[in-house]
């Protein structure tokens, strides 16, 4: 190729980069005040979170909101840490290992059913996007999840347990990153495929249970209230909007508190 088609090429290359990753250019979802009465309602409640690094963006997220509301008390601590005369409790801790969905998934149950389901009122634990790639069997993964879970809910009646969509990433920014896409070297981000066909699964499961937080769908939701979008071999998928993020994957102060504020609004609806 002559060094003027090379040119040419590279220029056609960086156009449709910015024309894809316009998807994901909208202003990112400004944090809402949140309610105190919802902030109050959470307050009260008995809860377990299990969760790796963006939990603890989410937990971070949490705390942030309360600063603004120092006359609400939320007591946040982990399994070791809560003691028994703690009525109500924000109760995490990490689960499993981050890049090995079935060992957060069994942790949590583990936890449950080693004295937390007795305790709390509400339970959930949510995957993270380094638990997906690829080569993720997406189907035997949902098979395995709906199993225990469903056995969780049979087994502990009394406790509602929350199912949380997978996060997101967001793709590389610029014609830098589009063009590492073409070479097919960001395969970690276009995983988004893997976590968007489980995602879909659990919202066709559990959707209408009232039971989801759907944390994907808060990440790819613009101010204006478009969607963050990328293309994966010709697939469209939902992406982690850019503003929400430094490093592509994890949660800045602004996604944290987005996330935050939709998840405490979340769960003060559930009874």
């Amino acid at each position: 190729m002559t060094g003027d088609g090379l040119m040419w090429r590279m220029m056609v290359l960086i156009g449709l980069a910015l024309l894809i990753l316009a998807g994901c250019g909208g202003q990112p979802l400004v944090p809402q005040e949140v309610a105190v009465m919802d902030l109050q309602r959470v307050a009260g409640q008995r809860i377990f979170f299990g969760h790796q690094s963006v939990g603890w963006n989410i937990i971070t997220g949490v705390e942030a909101i309360l600063q603004q509301h120092p006359d609400v008390t939320m007591a946040i601590t982990t399994p070791t840490e809560r003691t028994d005369d703690q009525a109500a409790a924000f109760v995490h801790t990490e689960v499993g290992q981050n890049y090995d969905p079935l060992a957060k998934l069994t942790d949590f149950d583990r936890l449950i059913r080693e004295g937390l389901g007795d305790q709390v009122e509400i339970a959930f634990f949510k995957f993270c996007y380094v638990d997906f790639d690829q080569q993720t069997d997406v189907e035997q993964l949902f098979k395995t999840y709906q199993a225990t879970m469903d056995a969780l809910q049979r087994d502990y009646p009394d406790t509602t347990f929350v199912y949380v969509t997978t996060p997101l990433m967001a793709p590389d920014q610029g014609a830098k990153g589009f063009l590492k896409g073409m070479l097919g070297r960001n395969q970690e981000v276009n995983a988004n495929t893997k976590r968007h066909q489980f995602n879909e699964l659990l919202r066709a499961s559990y959707a209408e249970s009232g039971a989801l937080f759907d944390l994907a769908a808060v990440e790819a939701t613009a101010a204006d209230g478009t969607t963050c979008t990328m293309k994966v071999s010709g697939e469209t998928v939902p992406c982690l909007v850019r503003a929400y993020t430094d490093d592509g994957g994890h949660l800045n102060d602004v996604g944290q508190r987005v996330v935050a504020g939709k998840l405490i609004a979340f769960l003060a609806t559930l009874n």
